[in-house]
């Protein structure tokens, strides 16, 4: 029997290439309403700041709870319960070691949002600008540090930087890609899987009643919580290969089309 369900966000329950207006799936309040009938918990599993994900479950959000931060930052009925923060003097010097590697100036998370030395112009940077805050130095941030995250420069190899990253300070702070051109940082031994863990114990719930949905490599930690492990249909195979099972895509509502099938309508797991 199926008691938690988390899923990723971005490229998983979001469908749409437009980052200010991307969609939930069609049968989203229908599934809510059925997983809530049942007692089933629904958790956003993000890589993204608390306010930004909120964001997306308009009048929803107070029904669904969050890991935010890919585990930094952890919130049940719209309260923090859980701060994974990351050591000021570690991310200290993770600032130091991105000024000698061709990376974009990095950026730090908390849970009231992300802090910048630099405004950044995107599509969709407008829709995150209330939770977005520029500072001239990110030493000056007195609150708690939830995530970090940097962005290579064009031509570099991404994979390399990550091991670099864990070279010089994998004994301090954990480092996962999150994206084509970013890698995410967070308090040694924190991802989407430690927030899930905390999840299971504050619920309790065993790995062999959660379901789980991604399609990064910042998802793989969630996949190994959960006994079914769903990547989506747009993952790369690579990220096919740690789940247990692929999901249809996200622009095909992939999420809920598994929810439905083996969570909801009297059927077994796979």
């Amino acid at each position: 029997m199926i008691r938690m369900i988390t899923s990723d966000m971005d490229g998983t329950l979001l469908a749409g290439s437009d980052w200010a207006n991307r969609r939930l799936p069609r049968d989203f309040v229908e599934t809510l309403d059925a997983l809530d009938a049942r007692g089933i918990h629904f958790l956003a599993a993000s890589g993204r700041a608390y306010p930004s994900v909120r964001s997306n479950f308009g009048d929803l959000a107070d029904r669904v709870d969050y890991i935010c931060d890919n585990g930094g930052c952890l919130i049940c009925g719209g309260k923090v319960v859980h701060l994974a923060e990351v050591p000021k003097a570690s991310a200290y010097a993770f600032l130091d070691l991105c000024a000698t590697l061709p990376v974009q100036p990095p950026f730090f998370t908390t849970v009231k949002g992300m802090y910048m030395t630099e405004e950044e112009h995107w599509p969709g940077a407008e829709r995150e600008r209330p939770w977005t805050f520029v500072v001239e130095d990110l030493h000056t941030v007195a609150e708690p540090l939830t995530k970090m995250t940097v962005r290579t420069l064009p031509g570099v190899d991404l994979h390399q930087l990550l091991s670099r990253f864990q070279q010089e300070l994998g004994d301090q702070l954990s480092f996962l890609i999150s994206g084509p051109t970013m890698i995410d940082v967070m308090a040694q031994g924190v991802d989407k899987g430690s927030g899930i863990r905390f999840f299971q114990e504050y619920w309790g719930i065993t790995r062999e009643e959660c379901m789980s949905f991604g399609d990064q490599y910042n998802d793989i930690g969630q996949f190994e919580a959960s006994a079914y492990s769903f990547a989506m249909g747009n993952a790369a195979p690579e990220i096919q290969a740690c789940a247990r099972f692929v999901a249809d895509t996200n622009e095909n509502d992939g999420v809920t089309r598994a929810i439905w099938q083996y969570a909801l309508d009297g059927k077994s797991c796979p």
